[in-house]
């Protein structure tokens, strides 16, 4: 839990240093991509589609809110909604950052799924005129940076 409070004051300190609520501006991508453990085995394999907004706080500084659904082959029997907040610093067209994610399994048990626990999420990519490209890696906050899953994702903007 102390982990967690550090990570919330952090952003929101963050935040704070570079909003600018009277320029705000937001963006929407629709997102599809792939996510597997550290070994980069794929087996499981699991696949996402998801949505992220993009709400920039200034010039350098994005908020991002963004659902994403992690399903298990493609049976959509059961699947994973992972939902976060992202807090992005960009430069140029290349963004890192990270934030809390918390993931909700919906349906029955799917072999081979990540922990359902809040966990840290850290991204960076590459953002486009109408492209974003994100790499990314959750962990638990219970067992940081030992048990990770690792991802990437195209997204076309709206």
């Amino acid at each position: 839990m102390k982990k967690l409070t550090v990570v919330l004051l952090l952003l929101a300190g963050l935040a704070f240093v570079g909003a600018k609520p009277a320029s705000a501006q937001s963006f929407l991508s629709l997102n599809f991509g792939t996510i597997t453990d550290s070994s980069f085995s794929f087996d499981p394999f699991f696949w996402t589609a998801g949505a992220t907004l993009d709400i920039y706080l200034g010039p350098h500084l994005s908020l991002s809110p963004e659902a994403t659904m992690v399903v298990h082959n493609f049976e959509f029997g059961s699947f994973i909604l992972a939902p976060a907040v992202l807090l992005n610093v960009e430069f140029a067209s290349l963004f890192f950052g990270g934030g809390i994610s918390k993931w909700f399994l919906l349906g029955s048990d799917i072999p081979g799924s990540p922990s359902a626990d809040f966990s840290l999420k850290l991204n960076a990519g590459f953002k486009g005129d109408n492209l974003r490209l994100a790499a990314y890696m959750f962990t638990p906050f219970d067992n940081l940076f030992n048990s990770t899953a690792v991802g990437v994702s195209l997204g076309f903007y709206f």
